[in-house]
């Protein structure tokens, strides 16, 4: 059968022509193969013409000299060698030293130590050729190079009992293999002995120790190591760098890459891969950037692992567009992303609150030949129930499992938090009792929650008698555990049953922290039981609890609430002199000190100090400063509360207050009026919002994303639906993505107005490839038509998403048809 194959030519691929070979070897007669004489000339055009040689030990040349190029080739022509090398007489059986020499070479240039292995053991029971020294040599090197030393000392051991002596390349291997299991006293002891059984030390002796040295922690013997080589390589300098790098040495590291390049030689992808790495650790990921780019420049392509730290850097940073233009550029560099880049990227999206982008990433993810895994629904199932749609968070979980990945612990840890904070107390109960019958455990993170949810809604005993089930279940409770309890019975019972409960801790031998005390602490300055505050803060620092920004926070809200300005001032000094972060709810705190006594200039002036992430002024700064302005227009005596401030307050009221940040040189920025139109926008108050919005663009500000967000909110309560339709199209030109729920106000709304035809025209216009087309079903059609009694028009709309190419899942699918059933 074989001889029947028709005979291949010069076009035929390397792996096609082995497998004809292979093919050809394994018929009976296979010596008799037409194709068999040609085959050395075709799978290795460049070798010389050998006539005299026999066929079978040409073959082999020939053989081994294709399979160079690759992993793939190499494999194989393994098993051909070996056949070629079993069908020959044993005369000829010594001619295949060179085909099994040479294949030797380019296996352990691919580090290839399984296959390596597989030649040796055939050269050790069927020789000759027996295993020589460079065999055990080339064996002994790639064992240590994948620190698999105990083996690579066995075969040492066969080695000399073979009559092979070790030579430097043997001693060179075994420093390698001593430093990569991080013995490194032993490699340096051998590297010391080398002289004195008359091996020189060459480069290969030191890159080996001075990598040894590198991991282990030890950076200074490596350099002062490095000073003492009379010539260095390109390798040694990026051991170096890589050694600086993880000991946090990046100046130094950079200096040993300029070095390398005054040398004439290109730092390896592995040099500057290390530096991009420590730079982005050390959050100074512009200059990550630039070195990415310098690698480019030189024709270095950077590992998925590289480019996708420079992402998740920008990431952690909340510069979203900077991380989105690497990734895209990771394709112009020939680095495909992988599962983690696209991770990244999810992750920084729902951090910034932008879960509508981290979903459509799961459509770019398949496209481009990438599955989620269980991280990436973890991180978009959090975010959907941070945000409070929780509904959508268990789509996820259908789409999930659809996906035919088993949801973990963390998965419904989210979802039950997300109940329990939602006040769904019986739906988290009911989740936590399925988690048995879907073999999955509870821990810690799930017990606090669900006790936790219990706690707030006053069922305590059951909180209870879940946190005996906890620790029967070998569950060691922690801070949060308890928190609930002493939090339920200081609001319910007063501050003296919380100190019981910390007592019984105490007696218990639970380790108390800072969160239970404060607790305890901000009840009593509520019940102005200042002494007995004084002490217990006294009895948590004596237990090595040192108060936290909360806690600082409590005593400082108890000195405004007296008048005790000054005190409080000098909380917020104590908080700077213990190196705690006076955040946003602290500055607001004392804020509101000095607005209550009419000091509004001193209230303002603290928008100076919030300049960093973790003090960042919100809309209940602007609320704090507002109420007090708000309250001194009004009456004397007329009760102003918070639920009615922004309703009660007038435009005169917010430029007074801009006016009031100018005269302490603070200029309402972005952000500034972003607080302020959001609340505006809330009340559907379009004609302050449209007056807020023309001052900004006379102070020559942009619209950002969330300005543009409520407004169209605000636009769709007060039935604007063109002008809301209108600045859609406008937010979309200024290359932002509206969110779906802007999409769901004003089609339902267009609908609701007998505007149907336009809603239709709207829905077909808009750019739905830049969405998650389940989340597109979920929140417009399903949340927001169906719903609200249109489902007429559903059909249509889901035809118009086929159309575009933006087909929702089977799940989603049968989501629909049953929303249908039950509302059609």
């Amino acid at each position: 059968m074989a001889a029947s194959q028709p005979l291949p030519t010069s076009s035929a691929t390397p792996a096609a022509l082995l497998a004809h070979l292979s093919a050809a070897l394994s018929a009976p007669n296979w010596y008799l193969h037409p194709s068999l004489p040609h085959l050395p000339v075709l799978l290795a055009p460049s070798l010389p013409q050998m006539p005299d040689v026999p066929l079978p030990v040409r073959l082999a040349a020939a053989t081994a000299r294709a399979a160079a190029p690759s992993r793939h080739l190499l494999s194989l022509s393994l098993p051909i060698l070996f056949r070629l090398h079993s069908l020959s007489p044993s005369p000829l059986r010594p001619l295949f030293d060179r085909s099994f020499g040479s294949l030797l070479t380019h296996l352990s240039r691919f580090a290839l130590t399984p296959l390596i292995l597989r030649l040796f053991a055939h050269m050790h029971l069927h020789s000759p050729p027996a295993p020589t020294g460079v065999t055990y040599n080339i064996l002994i090197r790639s064992l240590c190079r994948r620190a698999d030393l105990p083996r690579a000392l066995r075969y040492l051991s066969l080695m000399v009992l073979s009559g092979w002596h070790p030579d430097a390349y043997t001693f060179n291997s075994l420093i390698v293999g001593y430093s990569r299991t991080h013995q490194t006293d032993a490699a340096r002891d051998l590297f010391d002995k080398m002289p004195l059984r008359g091996f020189p030390r060459d480069v290969v002796s030191y890159a080996a120790m001075i990598e040894g040295l590198c991991e282990t922690g030890r950076i200074d013997e490596a350099l002062d190591l490095f000073t003492k080589m009379e010539l260095s390589d390109m390798h040694t300098y990026a051991v170096l760098v890589k050694g600086l790098c993880k000991a946090g040495r990046g100046e130094e590291a950079l200096q040993m890459l300029q070095r390398m390049k005054k040398l004439g030689w290109r730092p390896s992808t592995c040099a500057y891969a290390a530096v991009i790495d420590l730079w982005c650790r050390e959050q100074r990921v512009v200059e990550a950037e630039e070195m990415l780019e310098e690698m480019s420049d030189k024709g270095l392509v950077p590992s998925v692992v590289t480019c996708t730290a420079v992402v998740n850097r920008y990431c952690k940073e909340g510069r979203m567009s900077d991380a989105v233009r690497v990734f895209e550029t990771m394709k112009l560099r020939w680095c495909k992303p992988n599962v983690w880049t696209y991770n990244a990227l999810v992750w920084g999206f729902c951090k910034e609150g932008k879960v509508h982008n981290a979903m459509a990433l799961l459509n770019r993810m398949r496209a481009h030949g990438v599955e989620p895994d269980v991280v990436t629904y973890n991180l978009l199932i959090r975010a959907q129930c941070v945000y409070g749609h929780i509904e959508n968070a268990f789509r996820l979980l259908r789409l999930m499992e659809g996906d035919g990945l088993a949801a973990d612990i963390y998965t419904y840890n989210a979802l039950v938090d997300a109940l329990c904070k939602n006040g769904r107390i019986d739906q988290a109960c009911s989740l936590f009792d399925s988690l048995e019958g879907r073999g999955i455990k509870p821990n810690l993170v799930t017990f606090n929650s669900l006790i936790g949810g219990l706690c707030k809604c006053d069922q305590v005993d059951v909180a209870w008698s879940l946190l005996e089930k906890m620790v029967s279940a070998g569950c060691t409770p922690d801070t949060y555990t308890y928190s609930p309890f002493i939090e339920y019975l200081c609001k319910m019972k007063g501050s003296q049953e919380g100190l019981s409960f910390i007592d019984e801790m105490l007696k218990k031998s639970v380790k108390l922290t800072t969160i239970n005390y404060t607790i305890v602490i901000d009840k009593l300055f509520k019940e102005r039981n200042y002494g007995l505050a004084t002490k217990i803060w006294g009895q948590m620092v004596s237990l090595g609890c040192n108060p936290d920004a909360v806690t600082y926070t409590t005593s400082m809200r108890a000195y405004c609430n007296e008048g005790r300005l000054i005190e409080a001032k000098n909380v917020v000094s104590e908080m700077n002199r213990s190196a705690v972060t006076v955040d946003t709810i602290a500055y607001n705190t004392l804020m509101d000190g000095h607005a209550s006594i009419g000091q509004t200039d001193c209230a303002v002036s603290i928008l100076k100090h919030m300049k960093n992430v973790a003090s960042m002024p919100n809309q209940f700064t602007y609320l704090i400063l507002l109420r007090h302005l708000v309250q001194r227009r009004l009456a004397e005596g007329v009760p102003l509360y918070v639920a009615g401030l922004w309703k009660t307050t007038r435009l005169t009221d917010i430029f007074e207050l801009f006016e009031i940040m100018k005269k302490n040189d603070i200029i309402p920025n972005t952000d500034t009026y972003s607080a302020i139109l959001e609340r505006f926008s809330e009340d559907g108050r379009s004609k302050e919002v449209t007056s807020l919005v023309s001052r900004m663009k006379d102070d020559n500000l942009s619209l950002n994303e969330d300005i543009y967000t409520a407004l169209v909110m605000c636009l769709c309560k007060s039935r604007q639906y063109s002008d809301a339709w209108a600045l859609l199209h406008s937010m979309i030109g200024c290359g932002f993505v509206p969110q779906l729920m802007s999409y769901q106000h004003l089609l339902c709304g267009l609908i609701s107005e007998g505007q149907a035809h336009m809603a239709e025209e709207i829905f077909g216009n808009c750019r739905w490839e830049d969405y998650n087309p389940d989340e597109i079903v979920w929140k417009v059609i399903i949340d927001g038509l169906i719903r609200n009694g249109h489902s007429d028009i559903c059909r249509d709309m889901v035809s118009k998403l086929e159309q575009r190419n933006c087909r929702p899942s089977n799940q989603t699918y049968a989501m629909l048809a049953e929303e249908l059933s039950t509302r059609g």
